[in-house]
């Protein structure tokens, strides 16, 4: 007799043959009571989150849960953008099948260099490096090597399990992924992460 409740911000829009989550993956449908997500990942990198449910469970949330009653409303634009891409979403599964195939590519091509990529069924790879101070200049260099990535460390991450998190886009082509990974190459070998050749 329990509510069931899905978290879908990592999987909304990337995993499932079509992009709709974990529970698409799974075939629940029908099954979950409440799902949450967010609109800053898959979604375009805007800001903001969605809740549905059943009616009843919207109305009660919005009377009671403390996050909505406390945060600002989100700007028309961004609600506008997110309602544009969940109609292509519906229209086309070309996006989701392009993020996919990037997924596979960084992912693939990273392995083939020698760095330990975490398996992923989501847009975000983890490149492991296990220590906290590396992976801090190691986001440094690849930020002067013109690709933006960011260092997670404990508390973000359990201890010694720090990495590098790169976000993957359909938005990207392939040059794109291929300039990051020559640029973790590149880093990887001045900072001993990867052996020179």
């Amino acid at each position: 007799d329990a509510l069931v409740m899905v978290d879908e911000s990592h999987s909304a829009g990337v995993v499932g043959a079509t992009g709709h989550g974990v529970s698409e993956l799974y075939k629940t449908h029908g099954r979950v009571d409440i799902y949450t997500g967010t609109l800053g990942k898959a979604f375009g990198g805007a800001l903001g989150g969605f809740t549905t449910g059943r009616k009843e469970i919207i109305d009660l949330l919005r009377q009671r849960s403390r996050p909505y009653l406390f945060s600002n409303s989100l700007a028309p634009g961004i609600i506008g953008a997110s309602l544009e891409v969940f109609k292509m979403l519906k229209e086309s599964n070309a996006l989701h099948d392009k993020l996919v195939e990037n997924v596979n590519y960084f992912r693939d091509k990273m392995t083939a260099a020698g760095f330990d990529i975490k398996p992923t069924q989501s847009a975000i790879c983890a490149v492991m490096l296990y220590d906290a101070k590396l992976s801090q200049i190691y986001a440094a260099r690849m930020q002067e090597e013109g690709i933006y990535v960011t260092g997670f460390y404990y508390p973000v991450v359990p201890k010694d399990q720090a990495r590098i998190r790169v976000q993957i886009s359909a938005g990207h082509e392939k040059e794109h992924l291929d300039k990051c990974i020559a640029a973790f190459i590149k880093v990887g070998k001045e900072l001993g992460v990867l052996k020179p050749a």
